[in-house]
This record gives structure tokens, sequence and C-alpha cells, in this order.
């Protein structure tokens, strides 16, 4: 827990450093621009790939509780076939739809389709989710900690480099295409260095069919778990293109600041999920329901308190603080910033929620949380965004957070086990 705190926290350090020289060095047209690439480069990810380190965790607990290596080595050769072929399927529609999409969301028509395909290259060297997934569930996350912050203080470092030397818009794409790169490949050797530590080799010879058939149900849960993803991440990364689409990339470059203020609070809980999850597993698979629901709840009350007494003084001084870090120039985020912030608070406290539904198994109920909350996300986002602008785009990730926060609770409620 201690690794993956400091590296939160310096990751959330680096990323605000970056964002504030990017944001100084182009403006936030620019800083707008480089939000709409990003955002259409992610989605495309999301809805063409499945990323099976849940599963991989939920299956593969099971596996190394047994001792059986064997069927363990068969769950990783199948997650990174799932990973190299979901990568290959979202960089090649990401670039062939580009030059019909890059003008639809308010990139420029002659250039926009280049910078989304320069970025969307780094999609077919994806091997994260395994990396993850194997680090994760043997307790590594030093490495995974060490190796995230090494590879946010590279993108840091080349942000100053292309600053001092006046580079413009296209050295930032590249910084783009760098730093998804090395965030898809770097995790995934120190993971293979980790199984070969661990006595787990040639596992790529062995069979898939196998690794299906002994863990019956880990496809069904493959589609749940990332089907919830793609919902959450729906309102999380479409959202920018539809404000890029409707109103103008200036417009966008103020939500993204406000949208990278509320990723850096909720980056404070990143380490408590990471941890959560196979620790749920466990306490889940032993029947150990006290154990299980203290922790649930105990960690809800912590997050919620401690962000909220964070965020209420921020909110007074957003607006000195916004032109404080970004410059004069984005005064206007400063109203989007505030309530993007406490959309924030709303999340960290159901930050159990989501590994608790999984470890009990409840990865249909989660879906159809997320599918409604979704729902309400997608009617209220544009009467919002016609009445309220920017500052209703960020209202409905409010409303969405209490819908989704208060789903989970009753669907964990409805549950017989005892709590």
């Amino acid at each position: 827990m201690s690794w993956l705190f400091l590296s939160q926290i310096l990751i959330a350090v680096f990323g605000l450093a970056t964002l504030i020289i990017t944001a100084r060095a182009v403006g936030p047209a620019a800083v707008g621009i480089l939000a709409l690439v990003d955002a259409y480069v992610q989605v495309l990810d999301r809805l063409c790939r499945l990323e099976p380190w849940q599963a991989v965790i939920k299956y593969g607990s099971d596996a190394l509780t047994e001792d059986d290596t064997h069927r363990f080595g068969h769950l990783i050769k199948l997650s990174i076939v799932i990973d190299i072929i979901g990568g290959i399927l979202a960089g090649t529609v990401a670039i062939l739809l580009a030059p019909t999409v890059a003008p639809m969301i308010g990139l420029p028509e002659d250039i926009g389709a280049s910078y989304i395909a320069l970025v969307a290259i780094g999609l077919l060297f994806s091997l994260r989710p395994t990396g993850i997934a194997v680090l994760r569930i043997h307790d590594r996350f030093d490495l995974l900690a060490i190796s995230d912050m090494v590879v946010a203080g590279l993108r840091l470092i080349g942000t100053i480099i292309v600053f001092l030397l006046d580079l413009g818009l296209w050295a930032f794409l590249a910084l783009m295409l760098m730093h998804q790169i090395l965030t898809g490949l770097v995790a995934f050797f120190i993971a293979l260095r980790e199984l070969q530590r661990r006595g787990v080799r040639a596992f790529m010879s062995l069979k898939l069919s196998t690794a299906l058939k002994q863990n019956p149900g880990f496809l069904r849960f493959l589609w749940n778990s990332n089907f919830n993803v793609v919902l959450r991440q729906s309102t999380q990364r479409l959202d920018v293109l539809v404000v890029g689409a409707l109103l103008d990339v200036t417009s966008v470059g103020f939500y993204q600041v406000g949208k990278r203020i509320m990723t850096n609070i909720v980056r404070i809980g990143g380490p408590i999920r990471q941890v959560l999850y196979p620790e749920m597993t466990r306490l889940w698979s032993a029947q150990k329901h006290d154990r299980f629901w203290k922790l649930v709840r105990y960690i809800s009350l912590l997050m919620f308190g401690v962000s909220l007494a964070i965020s209420i003084p921020l909110a007074w001084k957003m607006s000195d603080l916004a032109v404080l870090l970004f410059g004069a120039e984005f005064q206007g985020a400063a109203p989007v910033m505030t309530i993007l912030m406490f959309a924030a608070v709303i999340y960290l406290g159901g930050l159990a929620l989501n590994p608790a539904l999984l470890s009990m198994g409840l990865d249909r109920a989660l879906v159809r949380t997320t599918m409604m909350a979704t729902g309400v996300f997608a009617i209220s986002f544009v009467p919002l965004l016609f009445v309220l602008g920017i500052e209703g785009v960020a209202l409905a990730h409010v409303i969405f957070n209490i819908v989704w926060t208060t789903g989970c609770i009753l669907a964990i409620r409805s549950y017989p086990a005892p709590r």
C-alpha cells in the first residue's frame, strides 16, 4: 500500500505538472485538440479490446490456491492472446475511422486524422492488462508502482524538453504516443520476469482450449467485467468527443483541465482499489464474511470523509487556483473544475463497491447498475450541455456517480449472504 500511495501521489504530481506545462505552452484550444485525440483513441481502445486482468485475477487466485501452476500458465497465455488480438483490432479500427470521425468531433479537417493516426499506433503495443494481472495476483504492487512512476516521470521530462525547445503540438502528440507504448509494454515485461522467477515458464506452448475448459465461466466474467468498464468509460471519454462536436476546442480545453483535476483526486483511491480486489476475492472465497463487510464499510466511510474534507476548502479558491496553475486564459475552467471535484468525492465514497460486487460473483448486477447509471447520464448529458454549457456536462458526472453508487449499494443489500 505504501508503494502504491507513493506512486499515485508522484504520478498525480507529474501529471499535473505535465498538464500545467502543456497548457502554458499551447493554450486552451490546443489542449482541447490533445484531449480530443486522446479521448478518441481511448474510446476505440475500450470498445474494441477486452482487458483480461480482472478475470485472470479471479480464476488465477483459485489456481494458485490449489498450487496448480499448469492451470495458471494456461490463463496467462489466454490473457496474452486476448491482449494481442484486442490491441491490433483497436489500433486498426481507430486509424481507419480517423478521416471520417476527426472533423465530426471538432478536430481540423485537413490534419485531424493524422493527429489521431500517430497516437493510435500505440494501441498495437498494449500488453499491460496481462502485466497488471500477474503483478497484482502475486502482490508485486511495488514493481507495478515503480514502473508507472518511471513512465510518468519520463513523460514529464519529455514535456519540459518540448516546452523549452518550443516544438509545438506535434511534439506533444509524439509524447502521447511514447507514453502509450511505454505504458503498454513496461509492466508486461516486468511481469514476465516475475513469472520466470516463480517457475512459470513455456506457457505459450499451452493450448487455449484447455484454459477455457479448466476455467468455466471465464469468458462470461471477462465480458461482464469489461462491459461494466466500457459503460463507465463512455461517460469518461465520449463526453469529451460530444463537447468537441457541439461546442469548440477551447471549451474542450476548459473541460479537459477540470477532468484532469477530477482524475488526480480519484487517483488517491487507485492504490486502495488495486489492493482491495485481490484481498476481497480471497476473503470471500474463504467465507470470511465479517471481515469482508467490515473492510467494505471502513474503506467507504474513510474515502468519502477524507476526500470531502480536502475538496471543500479547494472549492472556495478554485478560480484563483485555475489562474495560478494554468494561466489567465483558463479562469473560465474554474466552475467545471469545482463540479468535477465533487463528482470525484462521490466516486471515492463508492470505491469499495466495484471490487466487492466482483468478488461476490455479482458481475451481472454490476453491469445492470452501470447500464442504469449510464442511461441516466446519456439522457441528462445533452440537455444539461445546452442549458448550462460545459458546467452541465460536469453536473452529469455528479448524477452518474450518485446513481451508480446507490445502485451498487442496493445490489449488495439484496444479496442473501450475512453482512
